[in-house]
């Protein structure tokens, strides 16, 4: 009897606090990015897709909040309202509560009206939908998900981009792969999409590759900088490949040049930079000369075969 109840006990102490951490619903929504090119006075309309992947019934609540660059992964941090440039009062929902039930979507229209003496250039915003309503619980309380706005409002802006930083590593290595890395600092007023290329030149100035760089698309919001990266390789390997085998499959030999080249903006304003870098497959090099040592060897008695063999039927 003890055992039993000790053992519903101990049942009990694990498996309530796992049903504690499951969530009460799942929401997707789509797009997840949304981006306009408006005139002061326009009006922008659109729809957002909501799916209830839980199997329970589900209310949820329509929200905005501006957001800027959290990090320089490109990582949102909402903000509520921004005190200079703000979607919030711009936007508008058809519906603020949407009930969806277990596996069901719904759509929603939203409606952004940009007011005619609003100042050119970029806003950034959040339509966000949570489970839980943002007036019983504060601003940023609950977890929000939704679409990404990025709004650019046509007039006097500013493009201006640079590079902070390029590099590659490792600077030497025995095999590929090798990862570029450059930061991208935007200090114009509206948001921008630097992308491009790397390419890749060997000792001989002939192009080896040529690697793509933010081929998705990845926006930097102005004041802020956002890293991009970008990698160099032959074969994708297990991480317990031999050494030999990651020589073989990533070969790579000598010195090389790495260049970028970045386009930004409107004008397709240009920003370069260059870097270089070693591959020496020293396994592979010890093999080869090993084989020609043996090939020479080989030689070297086979000629000692034929003098002694000439000398033989004299």
């Amino acid at each position: 009897m003890w055992r039993k109840f000790i053992f519903a006990l101990a049942l009990a102490v694990l498996v309530v606090p796992m049903a504690a951490l499951q969530p009460a619903s799942a929401l997707t929504v789509s797009p997840v990015i949304i981006e306009f090119d408006v005139k002061p006075g326009e009006t922008v309309v659109g729809t957002i897709k909501l799916k209830n992947e839980s199997e329970s019934t589900a209310t949820y609540y329509a929200t905005v909040q501006d957001f800027v660059a959290g990090d320089s992964a490109g990582t949102p941090a909402f903000i509520g309202k921004s005190k200079t440039r703000s979607l919030v009062d711009w936007t508008t929902f058809d519906k603020t509560t949407v009930a969806l039930g277990g596996g069901d979507s719904d759509l929603v229209i939203y409606r952004i009206r940009v007011p005619e003496g609003a100042a050119p250039g970029g806003y950034f915003g959040g339509l966000l939908f949570s489970s839980s309503s943002p007036d019983a619980e504060g601003v940023g309380a609950v977890a929000m998900t939704g679409p990404l706005v990025l709004l650019r409002v046509a007039g006097a802006v500013v493009e201006r981009g640079s590079l902070l930083s390029y590099g590659v590593k490792p600077e030497s290595t025995t095999s590929l792969p090798v990862d570029f890395t450059m930061d991208f600092q935007n200090s114009g007023t509206v948001h921008l999409k630097p992308q491009g290329v790397v390419r890749v030149t060997n000792m001989f100035g002939g192009t080896s590759a040529v690697v793509p760089v933010n081929a998705a698309g990845g926006n930097v919001l102005p004041d802020s900088n956002r890293v991009f990266s970008a990698k160099w390789m032959k074969a994708e390997l297990p991480d317990n490949a031999s050494e030999l085998v990651k020589e073989w499959k990533n070969f790579g030999f000598g010195p090389y040049t790495a260049t970028l080249i970045m386009n930004y903006g409107e004008s397709n304003q240009v920003v370069s930079a260059e870097a270089s870098f070693w591959v020496m497959p020293w396994m592979l090099v010890v093999l080869f000369i090993i084989l020609l040592v043996v090939i020479a060897l080989l030689v070297m008695q086979y000629n000692k075969w034929i003098v002694a063999r000439a000398v033989k039927k004299k």
